[in-house]
């Protein structure tokens, strides 16, 4: 088992020995070359619409969108109490 002293013995030495390590801040190159390549390359990210006909809780309450429609404001809810007493409401 090592002991707490020797422990800290090593994380001081560690520590000691990192902060001699002489160290340069060089500054990188304009970000204009790497603009380029990733213009170039496409994205794992694929565009939806966001279209969901179930009620999902957004900023203003829950609400669901419709194609052709738009945003509509959900307002009517069935609660039920499963077994274990839990209490979960379905919007419509």
């Amino acid at each position: 088992m090592i002991s707490k002293l020797s422990l800290s013995a090593v994380t001081l030495a560690a520590a000691v020995a990192l902060a001699a390590i002489p160290v340069s801040a060089t500054s990188v190159g304009g970000l204009a070359p790497l603009k380029g390549v990733a213009a170039g390359q496409q994205s794992l990210i694929e565009e939806v619409h966001g279209w969901h006909r179930k009620c999902h809780r957004g900023l203003n309450g829950f609400h669901k969108h419709i194609p052709g429609v738009g945003r509509v404001q959900c307002t009517n809810k069935k609660c039920y109490t499963n077994s274990y007493g839990v209490t979960k409401c379905i919007w419509f």
